[in-house]
């Protein structure tokens, strides 16, 4: 029975994602980045690095999702700018996995968080 209901919850999640807009897409993906990776600084504090790396690993691919529906043709400076700071923050987020630096969770936490809100900040009428 409870696996049942655990199927039909997944079926939902999948679903209204699925009926999602881009931008909405796009907004989750920023949400889900940020309050993954400060779970991951509790984890740390709480001295379980499985489920922090865990976590980062999630936010790493994350990251990569974000570089692959990067649109060069349409904003060519824009998403190759983008694209740097992806790398980085994945690049920053390796080095945070492996000696479990919050600063570099911090850091990486800042610059979506500032992605983030940008992205919040599109004009309803131009979020297509």
């Amino acid at each position: 029975m409870q696996h049942s209901s655990i199927k039909k919850f997944k079926q939902v999640k999948v679903s209204s994602v699925s009926e999602m807009t881009p931008y909405e897409q796009v907004k989750l993906v920023f949400s889900n980045i940020t309050g993954k990776l400060s779970a991951a600084k509790l984890l740390i504090e709480r001295r379980d690095f499985e489920n922090k790396g865990l976590l980062i690993s999630d936010c790493i691919t994350l990251l990569g999702a974000l570089q692959q529906i990067l649109d060069f043709e349409q904003g060519k400076e824009i998403s190759t700018n983008l694209d740097s700071l992806y790398d980085y923050c994945q690049k920053l987020l390796l080095d945070a996995n492996l000696h479990n630096d919050i600063q570099k969770i911090d850091e990486v936490l800042s610059i979506m968080t500032e992605i983030k809100s940008g992205w919040e900040s599109i004009p309803p009428e131009q979020r297509s």
